[in-house]
């Protein structure tokens, strides 16, 4: 009996596959901006990757609802700059520690309600499988984001990567725990509360983070004070609060 041989068509698209999955610099790759240059010259690129996940945890327990802030702030991002809508998979627990999104909260970091749908998972294996079947579906999201309580183990990691590569979105996973163990993530950010910016009737006028990039496979770590505006869809640096790396930023504007 002969043994299935995949066609030509399947085979290059493995190959494109795995291309995009190690070199995620490769030409014709599409990259959110995030505005500062300082920024993109730790990235290695105009902005972090699409196609490819991206982790995001919270520095410390007190900084969750921040940490949830700056995926809002990246799913704000990605609807102003790519076709579709994002898709947000949160846990019941995840939902009963930070709340359930609301539109009037969403607009102040620039999200419009009807732009975004929320998805409810029991646990989170659910959350992890609804999350790849969206990424493998024909939705194609303009960004997808989940939330879970749990670790996340690198057979899971790489299944997430996978499917991101293959749907060109860019995936964002909020995750707990002290991301222990091996993991297939573009980056990994830890996110720290900071004052936000307020006006002269001292209003909340921008919310700010302090944004450590941990690790970068394409680039380097480093850190920032940051604030989101949500008019202009971008972040922008802190003055005199931010990592700035002269030499690096020289280097990257000669390159573009």
């Amino acid at each position: 009996m002969a043994a299935n041989v995949p066609d030509v068509s399947t085979l290059a698209a493995l190959q494109d596959t795995l291309t995009r999955l190690h070199d995620p610099r490769r030409p014709g790759r599409e990259y959110l901006a995030l505005g500062p240059i300082e920024i993109h010259s730790r990235l290695g690129g105009p902005g972090v990757p699409c196609g490819a996940l991206h982790e995001v945890m919270a520095a410390l327990y007190g900084d969750r609802p921040a940490a949830l802030g700056f995926v809002l702030a990246l799913i704000a991002l990605a609807l102003s700059r790519r076709f579709g809508l994002a898709m947000l998979v949160m846990t019941r627990r995840t939902l009963a520690a930070f709340g359930r999104p609301y539109g009037c909260g969403l607009r102040q970091l620039g999200v419009e309600s009807r732009s975004l749908i929320l998805i409810e998972a029991g646990s989170d294996k659910e959350a992890l499988w609804a999350m790849e079947e969206i990424l493998r579906s024909q939705a194609n999201p303009a960004l997808v984001a989940g939330a879970i309580e749990g670790e996340l183990d690198g057979t899971g990691s790489r299944r997430l990567n996978l499917a991101a590569a293959r749907s060109g979105a860019p995936l964002v996973l909020l995750r707990a725990g002290t991301a222990s163990g091996s993991s297939a993530a573009t980056t990994r950010w830890s996110i720290g509360s900071a004052p936000a910016r307020r006006d002269r009737f001292g209003a909340m006028l921008h919310m700010r983070w302090r944004a450590t990039l941990q690790r970068c496979r394409t680039g380097r770590p480093g850190e920032w004070v940051i604030e989101w505006d949500h008019v202009a869809h971008s972040f922008r640096l802190v003055e005199g609060m931010a990592d700035r790396p002269s030499a690096a930023v020289a280097e990257f504007r000669r390159a573009g």
